[in-house]
Order: C-alpha cells, then structure tokens, then sequence
C-alpha cells in the first residue's frame, strides 16, 4: 500500500474509533445527580463559591455510603427484605448528609437544601 493510502487509512480508523468512543460515552447512564430537576434544585440553593466545594465533597460522600452499604448488602447471606434494608441504609447516608450540610450552609439555605434532598431521593433507585 501506497504511503498516502496507509496513512488516510490510519486516520479514517482513529477517527471512527474517536467518534465511536464519543457515542459510547453519550449512551452511558447519567446519575440521578444530573437530572434537571435536581440539577436546578441543587442551583437554587444559592451557594457560595466557598460552599461549593463542600457541597460536592458532601453529595459525593453521601453516594460512597450508599455505594458501599450496597455492596455489603449484596455481600450479605441474608437476602431478605432487600429493598426495605437499602432504603434504612440509604437513610442513614442521607442523615449524615445533612449533618455535613448543617456545618456550612445558612439558616436561609436550609430549606432550599431540603428541596434539593428530596429532589435527589426522588430520583435514586430503590427509593
């Protein structure tokens, strides 16, 4: 093969593994975090930029809890009632959510933080 032909031959193949790995990634499911909904909810908090970062730390915490509590239940030998035990687990992240949010947000955001909470459990599974 010709230098010109292998070397438009190369590109064409990287472009469409570029492009494939694009629509890939387009198809992967988003979180509940990223629904419009909670997305908007979590805005009309109204944050500071130095709140920011600890609101994140705090949803990002509170979804490694949850995570793990997941995984330790599917650990279990007991699989009973697995619906209600992810639901108490899940609770139990949620409080300490809400005990990191407590530390740094205002009285006047507090209630615009539960708005965005039950935004959020509305959107996760199994709840």
């Amino acid at each position: 093969m010709k230098p010109f032909f292998r070397s438009l031959v190369r590109r064409c193949v990287f472009m469409v593994l570029l492009l494939g790995q694009g629509a890939l990634a387009a198809e992967l499911p988003a979180g509940p975090w990223s629904e419009p909904e909670v997305l908007k909810a979590g805005l009309a908090i109204g944050m500071t930029e130095v709140q920011q970062p600890k609101f994140r730390d705090g949803v990002t915490a509170f979804f490694s809890c949850r995570v793990a509590a997941l995984n330790r239940l599917l650990k279990a030998r007991d699989n009973v009632d697995m619906d209600r035990k992810l639901r108490s687990k899940t609770n139990g992240c949620l409080r300490k959510m809400d005990q990191q949010m407590e530390d740094f947000l205002t009285e006047d955001q507090l209630p615009r933080y539960q708005v965005y909470r039950e935004t959020l459990v509305q959107h996760l599974p199994g709840m």
